[in-house]
């Protein structure tokens, strides 16, 4: 039997089969190393969002905690205010500043303003006519504004600024205006 020339192995193909297997091994590591790399992308991505995610189940708890206290809040809104005896607020002078006022009703009185209490208590509410012959209009209305946003449990069911006959109108000095407004508290609620 003779051997054909056939049948000799040839070199080259075997450096182009070696060359192959390298090409797909080197493939293959760049393939891994990708996913590699994206995998820890998701993972920082995915921390993120579980990081988020806690803050916002933290925020929602809160907002149904304070959803009750709205719905109460509410439910004393439908209460109707207690009757005010006049439309004119007859006010007199308070002969200082007594403790048991609430502390929203001790800054009107620190600023200025007499504070009298109406007497009429609807439940757990306090009313007072609050009033002043000596603030001007710049510096009343950042008073009342301080005051309602520092007691959430603050309302004022009447106001009324009434611009003394002495000054013309349009005017652009300072004027002190007779103010006047009743102001409900809500007291037992403020110190629960």
């Amino acid at each position: 039997m003779r051997s054909t020339a056939s049948d000799t192995p040839k070199p080259q193909s075997a450096l182009v089969l070696a060359f192959c297997i390298l090409a797909l091994l080197g493939a293959e590591i760049y393939w891994l190393y990708g996913w590699h790399s994206a995998n820890e992308e998701l993972l920082f991505a995915n921390n993120r969002r579980s990081a988020a995610n806690a803050l916002d189940s933290r925020k929602i708890a809160e907002l149904k905690a304070a959803s009750v206290r709205i719905n109460g809040l509410y439910l004393r809104f439908q209460e109707p205010p207690p009757p005010t005896p006049s439309a004119q607020f007859p006010l007199s002078p308070v002969a200082g500043l007594r403790q048991t006022e609430p502390v929203v009703i001790q800054d009107f009185i620190k600023a200025g303003l007499l504070a009298v209490s109406s007497g009429a208590m609807l439940n757990d509410t306090s009313s007072y006519e609050l009033g002043s012959t000596r603030l001007e209009f710049h510096r009343l209305v950042p008073l009342i504004a301080q005051a309602e946003n520092s007691n959430p449990f603050l309302f004022l069911d009447h106001v009324e600024l009434i611009r003394p006959k002495s000054s013309a109108p349009f005017s652009m000095k300072a004027t002190a205006l007779e103010a006047r407004f009743a102001a409900r508290i809500f007291t037992a609620a403020a110190t629960r």
